[in-house]
């Protein structure tokens, strides 16, 4: 899905209440019964493509408003609750959108994507590669939860697509309950404030993507820590809020950020994918965004 920077042409708190189940809120009475990884991951496949012809045949703000959970978050660009946005808004013009990446809880209960994106109006086209949190209710289907963008060259999108890589997760992990998910983002952050060389290298998963604005995406533990050592470095961060899926192993968190680049100081959010596979959490999606 979309509206990422491509989105934050048009829209780019939550507070922290404790520690949290899927969509800042607690687990649900009901839970959506687990199906094989590849199964749930085409679910998302087809939801994004239904999303996508929903938004070309409504609108945006409508479409948006059929697949949002309830408190869902847009970044426009600080997160924003997409109810408020929504209501009554009117975005114009065209947006487009497919994924290159899936991943899925071994419950089946939350899902992430990333791909790139376009939106053309008032003679304008804007490039973008989105990330979005999809939760999945009691009635088996699917809802974003959380949806941002970062700003990428219009031309990424008229690459020819690629596969789509499914980020899988070991359908048997035992997650390691030695550290929550709140301690593991914000011991990254701490490490990044002490500019610690090994901040992301002992946290990154072989398979992890990596999102900076306007530079190459990054697949891979090997390009992402060439991204990260030669684009923007993150110096401050604070955690605002995530979700954890139901059988622990996958979460997301989301929280502001300053860094330095090539054009001074920079400030704005990061979004995280994180696995607890028995060895503690480790990143499977790092993206970063400028307010």
């Amino acid at each position: 899905m979309t509206v990422g920077t491509a989105r934050q042409a048009l829209w780019g708190l939550v507070i922290m209440l404790g520690f949290w189940r899927v969509a800042h809120a607690a687990q649900p009475a009901l839970s959506p019964t687990p199906l094989p990884q590849a199964v749930a991951a085409r679910q998302i496949a087809f939801t994004e493509q239904a999303f996508a012809q929903t938004v070309s045949q409504v609108g945006i703000a409508a479409g948006f408003r059929k697949y949002a959970a309830p408190g869902a978050i847009l970044f426009q660009p600080d997160p924003t609750p997409a109810a408020s946005y929504l209501q009554g808004a009117h975005l114009p013009g065209e947006l487009l959108w497919r994924p290159q990446f899936i991943g899925v809880s071994p419950s089946s209960d939350l899902a992430f994507s990333l791909g790139p994106s376009l939106y053309r109006a008032a003679g304008r086209t804007v490039g973008g590669f989105y990330m979005t949190i999809w939760k999945r209710g009691a009635d088996g289907g699917w809802q974003f939860t959380l949806d941002r963008g970062a700003d990428m060259s219009a031309s990424l999108f008229d690459t020819p697509p690629l596969p789509v890589t499914i980020l899988a997760s070991d359908p048997h992990a035992k997650p390691d309950p030695g550290q929550g998910l709140r301690e593991a983002d914000a011991g990254l952050d701490m490490d990044l404030s002490r500019a610690d060389p090994a901040a992301f290298a002992s946290r990154l998963e072989d398979q992890a993507v990596v999102v900076r604005a306007n530079h190459p995406v990054a697949s891979g533990k090997r390009k992402a820590l060439r991204l990260l050592a030669e684009g923007p470095q993150v110096t401050d961060a604070k955690l605002l809020a995530g979700g954890v899926s139901n059988d622990g192993v996958l979460g997301y968190t989301y929280g502001k950020a300053r860094w330095t680049s090539a054009t001074g100081p920079q400030q704005g959010f990061y979004v995280r994918v994180w696995r607890n596979s028995g060895r503690g959490w480790r990143l499977v999606v790092d993206h970063l965004a400028e307010r």
